[in-house]
Parts: C-alpha cells; sequence; structure tokens
C-alpha cells in the first residue's frame, strides 16, 4: 500500500468525473518512468491534434535484465534490439530503450495523425542546477548524478529525456525534473507562452488491489508520490491506476482503432506496435507485453483509470 498516499485521502474530496475539455488544447505534459510505458496513459494522450505535447521521460531504461539478454523472438515480427544492447548500464542500452521507443511512437502516428511520426535530436541541455535535491542514479555500486536533458522536438511534440536512474528514481527526482522543464521550457523546445492544460503520470502503479494487474515498480510510485503531493501548477495531474482505487475520478478508453494499432496479435505474429517494437523486453509468455481488450487484467488496458488532482471538476461523458 502506498501509505504516503493513502494517508491523504481521508482529507481530500474527490468528485468523480472530471471535465475533458481540459485535457485538450495548450500544451500537456506527459511523465513517463521508462520507454515502454506511454501507453498507460494512451487514453489521454490519443486524439488530440489541438495539444502539444511534451513527453518528460524520467530515465533510459538501462537497468532493463533484457539489455544483459535480449528476450528477441525472430520470425514473429517482432524487431530486434537495435544497436544490440551490451549489458546493463551501457550506452548501447539506452540507444536500444530510445530507438524502440521512437519506432513505437512512429508506428502510432500512422494510425493518430496527433502523435509526432518523427522527432529532431536537438542535443543535451543543461546541465540544470540541483534545486537542493538529491539527483542520485546508480549504474551498478557507483552515484551518478546527472543534470542535463537529451531534446528532441517536432511540431507537436517535444521529448525531454531525463537520466535519473532505472530502478532507483525517486519522488525527488520526479519533482526536480517536471520542474526543470516547466522552468525553461525554451530549452526544451517549448514555446515560453505555450499555457498547459494538464500533467499527465503514465505510471500505472498496482500492489493492493487484486482486481487489476499487480505492477508494484519503485519507480512508478515515485511518479504518483510526487503527482499526489505537488501541485506543479500545469493544469490537472491525473495519474494511471486501478479501476478499483478509491481515488479514482476519472476513466477513458483508448479508442479501439489505437488500441488494436498498438496491441495486436495473430497467433504467434506480433502485428501491432508494441510487440513489435517492445517485444525484446519480455520473456514471459506469451513472449511480449500483452494488452487487456477488456478489463485490467495486464500491466497496459484499454479501459485506463486515473485519479486527478488539483483542480475544480465537472462530470463529463466520454467522448
Amino acid at each position: 500500500m502506498l501509505t504516503i498516499v493513502t494517508a491523504s485521502l481521508a482529507s481530500c474530496a474527490i468528485t468523480r468525473g472530471v471535465d475533458l475539455t481540459t485535457f485538450a488544447g495548450g500544451g500537456g505534459y506527459i511523465g513517463i518512468p521508462h520507454p515502454v510505458d506511454e501507453m498507460q496513459a494512451w487514453s489521454l494522450i490519443e486524439n488530440t491534434p489541438d495539444t502539444f505535447k511534451v513527453f518528460v521521460i524520467f530515465t533510459r531504461g538501462e537497468a532493463t535484465a533484457y539489455c544483459a539478454e535480449s528476450a528477441y523472438d525472430p520470425g514473429t515480427g517482432e524487431l530486434p534490439p537495435t544497436p544490440l544492447p551490451e549489458g546493463k548500464h551501457t550506452r548501447s542500452c539506452e540507444e536500444a530503450r530510445r530507438n524502440a521507443f521512437l519506432g513505437f511512437m512512429a508506428a502510432m502516428a500512422g494510425d493518430d495523425p496527433s502523435i509526432p511520426q518523427s522527432f529532431d535530436y536537438q542535443g543535451l541541455a543543461g546541465p540544470f542546477e540541483s534545486r537542493g535535491f538529491t539527483l542520485c542514479r546508480f549504474d551498478g555500486e557507483a552515484c551518478v548524478s546527472d543534470r542535463t536533458a537529451a531534446v528532441y522536438t517536432s511540431p507537436q511534440a517535444s521529448i525531454a529525456w531525463f537520466n535519473l536512474g532505472d530502478g532507483d528514481l525517486t519522488a525527488g527526482e520526479v519533482e526536480w525534473a517536471l520542474a526543470t522543464v516547466r522552468d525553461n521550457a525554451p530549452r526544451f523546445g517549448i514555446d515560453a507562452s505555450l499555457q498547459s492544460t494538464s500533467q499527465i503520470g503514465a505510471s500505472y502503479w498496482n500492489d493492493s488491489y487484486p482486481e487489476c494487474a499487480t505492477y508494484a515498480h519503485d519507480d512508478h510510485r515515485s511518479v504518483h508520490e510526487a503527482l499526489w503531493q505537488i501541485d506543479f501548477g500545469l493544469g490537472h495531474q491525473a495519474v494511471a491506476t486501478c479501476a478499483a482505487d478509491p481515488r479514482v475520478s476519472l476513466e477513458r478508453h483508448v479508442s479501439a482503432a489505437s488500441f488494436d494499432a498498438a496491441f495486436r496479435v495473430s497467433g504467434v505474429q506480433r502485428i501491432g506496435a508494441h510487440p513489435v517494437h517492445y517485444g525484446w523486453l519480455a520473456a514471459d509468455a506469451p513472449g511480449y507485453w500483452p494488452g487487456d481488450y477488456e478489463g485490467q487484467a495486464e500491466v497496459f488496458h484499454r479501459k485506463q483509470s486515473f485519479w486527478v488532482r488539483f483542480g475544480e471538476f465537472e462530470e463529463a461523458p466520454e467522448s
């Protein structure tokens, strides 16, 4: 149980149903723990042509065991990791994770023109001030403090890609990264006059409710803690959780077309963008991260539930 959150629940009244017009137009920040988690909030990301999207990715995904031993299944339609990772915490691992993410986004853009087809690399931004936060990424035994971010831009979106530590991301590091992007918008390819309307956490986390897939990754918990506790002034803060979570105030479905484009399979053949680009990151049967079309028995699901903080909410039907 996430005690730091549930302890706050009694003093915080949540109204079910959020006016989704507050998530459209202007700018929308999307916080992502690892480059594979973005689908966990896709229902709030897809089909938003009037929203400039700011993807804030907190880690490079460099600690995955699949960079030491890939789970790539040749002959299934999966793409191999490129470049071939030379182990955990290596540059080649980071690059393979980056290329899988960019490939996934490009594939999803084929069915949704509001998703960028490609991004241009603009180099590293920073180093930025630490603001008094402890920033410590553990690559094995060593503590590394990295106050830079890789910047990618497109006319529809930008990416601020930090390297804060896969597996040891803290709520303080999440807070630091989001505040750094917010307060240095032009350095991340964001128009300084752009008014943000939402801060989304694509970071499903559940350790308590058996009705949903259990996923108790500490990095996801850190995103929950930061966005529950801190008002970043970027609009409503919505974070993915289990439908049984009593804090849920917003439920949306990924469109059938987008979910199929992401997770479709036919027998052993991977057709959807997620198993094609991310299949090498899953060894357990069925050999890829499956999507749940009906419920929330899998980590990635079409029916998505969110708690929402910091805003006046109004009942609104799902469009």
